[in-house]
């Protein structure tokens, strides 16, 4: 672990904010009195593995790769004498798991589809480089606020992404990942039926299905499908019909269909998701 005082780019690392099983992210400052950034540093353990590093270069790639207000701005990224890589990302106060947590669960229907529009915005950009997220979760949703009337999104933890070439054949990503077809890649809450089955060939209505998942979330207080076995949970994404009758009153009718639509099982029935932008921002 990174020591108080330690620099990196410029900036002096001021503590630990959080210990995940593949990173370990700080909190720094450029001097006294500057705004804070977050150090995320892939875990000595993982260094040497092959897949884990390489993706956390990617991440770094594809962030380099995209300016948008609604996806985490990346400062810098190299690698420690240590031999660790490491991101120097902007820090945000929250993130939507918390802020979920806070306000019991629930929340309008207009402020639900404000934060989920500003997500379809980012994933719309990340779409029109041919990057597929695939592991959107209230978590990875990060707020630059407490009040949520207010909050802007920015999307983050790409570690998962498809990364293809951009739109010039250029690749994007620092290096590639060859994944087992049957390798689950997703949290299983939020996965798409098609992750389940088929993971590498998950397109963007992946994303779709995700965010139907967190907009159920935000409306409900809870997840459409729930189970304590994962094969139990993969049958309901698979083949139950989602309980949008646990949408309350508040919700339109428009807003109701529309979850609906996102959470269609085939891929190709789903809405694309600058249809899902385009209906949200006509609800905010």
């Amino acid at each position: 672990m990174l020591a108080p005082g330690v620099r990196i780019e410029g900036y002096e690392v001021v503590s630990i904010l959080a210990i995940g099983a593949i990173c370990h992210v700080y909190e720094a400052r450029a001097g006294h009195g500057a705004w804070p950034v977050a150090v995320k540093v892939l875990h000595e353990v993982w260094c040497t593995d092959e897949e884990i590093a390489t993706r956390f270069r990617n991440e770094a790639s594809v962030l380099r790769s995209i300016q948008h207000p609604h996806v985490v701005r990346l400062f810098a990224s190299g690698t420690l004498p240590s031999g660790a890589p490491y991101m120097i990302l902007e820090r945000l106060p929250t993130h939507l798991a918390r802020a979920l947590a806070d306000a019991d669960g629930v929340l309008s229907p207009r402020t639900a589809a404000r934060l989920a529009s500003q997500i379809a915005t980012a994933l719309l950009a990340l779409h029109g480089l041919g990057i597929v997220h695939r592991d959107l979760k209230p978590a990875n949703v990060l707020l630059d606020a407490h009040d949520l009337h207010a909050a802007q999104v920015r999307l983050a933890d790409l570690g998962l992404a498809k990364v293809r070439s951009d739109a010039r054949g250029e690749p994007i990503a620092a290096g590639h990942v060859s994944t087992g077809g049957s390798a689950l890649l997703g949290t299983w809450d939020y996965m798409a039926p098609e992750q389940w089955i088929k993971p590498k060939a998950a397109g963007a209505a992946a994303d779709v299905y995700s965010l139907g998942v967190l907009l159920f979330q935000m409306l409900c207080g809870r997840l459409p499908f729930v189970a304590d076995e994962p094969k139990d949970l993969m049958a309901l994404h698979l083949f139950e019909r989602p309980p949008l009758g646990g949408l309350d009153e508040r919700t339109p009718p428009a807003l109701r269909e529309l979850v609906g639509r996102m959470l269609n099982k085939v891929p190709s029935t789903r809405p694309a998701m600058q249809e899902v932008l385009g209906q949200l921002d006509g609800l905010r």
